[in-house]
């Protein structure tokens, strides 16, 4: 049997995010935004669906008869028995064959960068540094040479992004890679919401003190996050925090369904991480790849 949602019922919220994806997708901007709440906003928008496609009665339920139609316009339907098997906090396995990258294997693919810290005051993050030239005297700007810009059309619904991924230009090719291989997968409803990937700061709470300090070398500092390289970004961050169990399927805001994929384009899960759990945080790894 498919999953059936209606206002009120009792609805898999995992499967309410594919349906507001998939009505934000076909025009319906009166659902709102991706909250897996089968509301008020998106019972108008199931209604202003079924009277485009004729189908009668116009109920504001996904009924049997909906889920037909949508069906032919591409929405991917799954049994009722789809997540007995990613429920528990084990799904989905780490990976054999990838882990996350080490300062030394960063610095080497992404290359060095120094960089210095202000005092508490002067930061827009707490954990924020300030980078300035290569290691090796070449660049007088690694930033501008290394982090650039680039289109990403599957995040549109996304809350919170603006319309374009900010990261390292080597591993640019690769977040794009990822992001189209989800959408071939119909896996975007997963994606609540966007946090940029460039963040030149230390990793969470590991600022050396609130004074700050003078230029230092990215290759002598293991407290960096990836994030400073431009090699990782974070998703459904309201439900998957820093440090918290990542929302198990299918809860709002899982986004376990995501990693299996990811691994096999070369990034590496957050919630995999060995002491704190990061599930929001997808970083790439394989840099055999660049």
């Amino acid at each position: 049997m498919p999953f059936l949602l209606k206002r009120d019922g009792n609805n898999v919220p995992l499967e309410v995010q594919r349906w507001q994806y998939f009505l934000l997708k076909h025009g319906f901007p009166q659902v709102g935004r991706i909250d897996a709440q089968f509301g008020l906003k998106t019972e108008q928008a199931t209604k202003f669906f079924q009277v485009q496609q004729s189908i009668t009665p116009v109920s504001g339920e996904l009924d049997n008869k909906t889920l037909s139609v949508a069906r032919t316009l591409g929405y991917t339907v799954v049994p009722d028995d789809h997540y007995d098997d990613k429920k528990g906090a084990n799904y989905p396995p780490k990976p054999d064959d990838l882990e996350s990258p080490t300062n030394a294997s960063r610095n080497e693919a992404l290359t060095c960068f120094k960089f210095r810290q202000l005092p508490l005051g002067s930061r827009g993050d707490p954990d924020e540094i300030a980078i300035t030239g290569s290691c090796d005297g070449t660049l007088s700007d690694w930033r501008q040479t290394n982090i650039v810009t680039i289109a990403a059309p599957q995040l549109r619904f996304a809350t919170d992004f603006d319309g374009t991924v900010t990261c390292h230009r080597l591993v640019a090719p690769h977040v794009q890679a990822l992001f189209q291989k989800w959408e071939e997968l119909d896996l975007l409803h997963l994606i609540r919401n966007y946090e940029g990937a460039f963040s030149p700061r230390y990793k969470r709470g590991k600022s050396p003190s609130n004074a700050g300090h003078g230029e230092k070398r990215s290759s002598n500092v293991d407290a960096l996050s990836n994030h400073a390289f431009g090699g990782a970004f974070d998703i459904s961050t309201t439900d998957n925090p820093f440090g918290g169990q990542p929302a198990r399927c299918p809860l709002r805001g899982c986004v376990r369904e995501l990693v299996p994929s990811a691994n096999e384009l070369g990034f590496y899960w957050g919630g995999h991480f060995n002491t704190t759990k990061d599930g929001m945080h997808f970083e790439f790894a394989d840099f055999n790849r660049i």
